[in-house]
């Protein structure tokens, strides 16, 4: 039996959580490995998981709940790891530029969405760059698993 991750974007306005996407992300067990070591446990994940967020949009909430006891080992990445979480696509892709699947590009490749537009960690990366829309203060990833 696979395994396939759940994964939701949330946008931090006024001071709450708002659910903005929930990208398809493909069967890829590297990836699973670096979010939350599952599936590859040769893969060290970003951050151990962390559970769910109890401030997890109403949307996300639904959605996880709705996934019973299937759904496990949830977790969420802040902005400083999706960072790391891109710099390590980046270097994967770098080490076996021949790779054609799946494309390490995080937006374009692995969610198949934009912050308005924009990458999700420009707004972090240059001093000069405008690319968060006024109004969203932060954003996160939210997921879990399911076999």
């Amino acid at each position: 039996m696979g395994c396939d991750v759940h994964f939701h974007v949330e946008v931090m306005v006024a001071g709450k959580w708002e659910h903005y996407a929930a990208p398809s992300v493909d069967r890829w067990y590297k990836l699973f490995g670096l979010l939350a070591r599952v599936r590859n446990t040769d893969v060290a994940p970003i951050a151990s998981p962390k559970g769910f967020p109890k401030d997890a949009s109403m949307i996300t909430k639904i959605l996880y709940e709705y996934g019973g006891a299937d759904a496990h080992t949830p977790s969420w990445l802040d902005h400083d790891e999706i960072i790391v979480l891109e710099d390590t696509l980046k270097e994967w892709e770098e080490a076996d530029p021949n790779a054609k699947w799946p494309t390490y590009d995080l937006e374009a490749g692995i969610l198949n969405t934009y912050l308005a537009g924009n990458g999700f960690t420009a707004h972090w990366r240059y001093d000069d760059c405008r690319y968060l829309p006024e109004g969203i203060d932060d954003v996160r990833f939210v997921f879990w698993f399911d076999n």
